[in-house]
C-alpha cells in the first residue's frame, strides 16, 4: 500500500520514530543498497528480507529497480507498524511504502510465505513512482494494481468469482474503486482485485510490450489522461467504460454461475458418496441378520 503524503515530513518522521531511545533498540543490518531495520527477535527475517530486497526482479514496463539505497523497515507489532505510518493507513494495511524517502515498512507480526509478495508489492510503489515522478500523476487505483501486477497477487482476483454485486450487473467506476482501497476490509479486497484488473486490461493492450510504451508516457506527459491518449490513443473515460465491460464479460453472472456451479458440484459428490456408504452398511447389516450373526452377538437364541 502506498502511503499518500510522503516527502520531506515523512522522512523525517520516520527517522525521528528509529531513533527514540525507547528500549530495546532497533539494529540495523545493509545487504547491498538494502538496510533493513528490526527489533530483537527479528534479525534474521530482516537479513532474509533485505537479500530479497537487493536482488529483486525486474518490474513491468520499469526493468530493475535504480541503484538507490532502499530502508526497510519490520514492524512486529501491530503498534509499532502504526506508530511508524503515524496511524494514516487502515486497520488491516501490512505493509506501506515511502517513495520520496526510499522507506518501505513491512508489518512482520506473523512472518509467514506472503511476506515477500508484500515485500514485492511495496517495492513496486518505488519502482513506479521513481520512474514517472510524483504530483499526483499516475491514480491511486493504477497505483496499487501495478503492484499488484508486478507482484504476481493473483489471488487477489478470487474476490471477484462469487461477487453477488458483479454478477447481478452492478458496475463501480474508477474513482469508487479508489475509494474502496481505503474503505473497509471487504471494500477493499474488492477494490484491489479490480484496479489489478485495470492493469491487466492496459498490459493486455500494450501486446508484446506490455506496459512499456504507458510508463513511458507517464514520464512525459502531464496527466494520465494525457498519457493514455498517447499510448492508446483513448480518453481516462473511454478506457473506463472498456474496463467496466471487460469486467462484466469476465466476471458476470456467467462466471457466478460457473463458480458456484462447482460448489454446488462438490456437495453433490459428497452428499453421493454417503449415500452409497449408508447403503453399503445396510446391506452388510441385512446380510448379518440373514446370516444369524446379529443374534449371536446379543445372545438370543434363534
Amino acid at each position: 500500500m502506498r502511503r499518500p503524503g510522503r516527502g520531506a515530513a515523512a522522512r523525517l518522521a520516520l527517522l525521528a520514530l528509529l531513533l527514540q531511545g525507547s528500549p530495546p533498540p532497533p539494529t540495523a543490518v545493509t545487504v547491498g543498497r538494502v538496510t533493513a531495520v528490526a527489533w530483537p527477535g527479528q534479525e534474521p527475517l530482516a537479513v532474509a528480507l533485505a537479500e530479497a530486497a537487493d536482488r529483486a526482479g525486474a518490474f513491468p514496463g520499469i526493468g530493475a529497480l535504480p541503484q538507490r539505497p532502499i530502508r526497510l523497515i519490520l514492524a512486529g507489532t501491530r503498534a509499532r507498524f502504526d506508530s511508524l505510518t503515524r496511524g494514516r493507513l487502515p486497520l488491516w494495511s501490512e505493509g506501506a511504502a515511502f517513495p520520496d524517502a526510499g522507506v518501505v515498512v513491512l508489518l512482520t507480526a506473523q512472518p509467514s510465505g506472503r511476506l515477500t509478495a508484500a515485500l514485492r508489492h511495496e517495492l513496486a510503489h518505488l519502482a513506479l513512482r521513481w520512474r514517472v515522478g510524483g504530483g499526483g500523476r499516475v491514480p491511486l487505483w493504477f497505483d496499487e494494481g501495478y503492484a499488484a501486477v508486478a507482484a504476481e497477487e493473483w489471488d487477489r482476483l478470487d474476490a471477484l468469482r462469487l461477487n453477488w454485486q458483479l454478477a447481478r450487473g452492478v458496475r463501480m467506476d474508477l474513482d469508487e474503486v479508489d475509494r474502496a482501497l481505503r474503505g473497509a476490509r471487504g471494500d477493499a479486497a474488492a477494490g484491489y482485485a479490480l484496479a489489478t484488473t485495470a492493469v491487466l486490461l492496459l498490459y493486455r493492450w500494450g501486446g508484446t510490450r506490455g506496459l512499456d510504451p504507458l510508463l513511458a508516457n507517464l514520464g512525459r506527459e502531464p496527466t494520465f489522461d494525457a498519457a493514455l491518449r498517447a499510448t492508446y490513443h483513448v480518453t481516462e473515460g473511454d478506457f473506463e467504460a472498456r474496463w467496466q465491460r471487460d469486467v462484466a464479460s469476465r466476471y458476470g453472472w456467467l462466471s457466478w454461475a460457473a463458480a458456484m456451479g462447482l460448489f454446488w458440484a462438490a456437495i453433490g459428490g459428497l452428499l453421493v458418496a454417503l449415500v452409497m456408504l449408508r447403503r453399503r452398511r445396510d446391506r452388510a447389516r441385512r446380510a448379518a441378520l440373514d446370516d444369524g450373526q446379529l443374534l449371536d452377538e446379543l445372545g438370543i437364541a434363534p
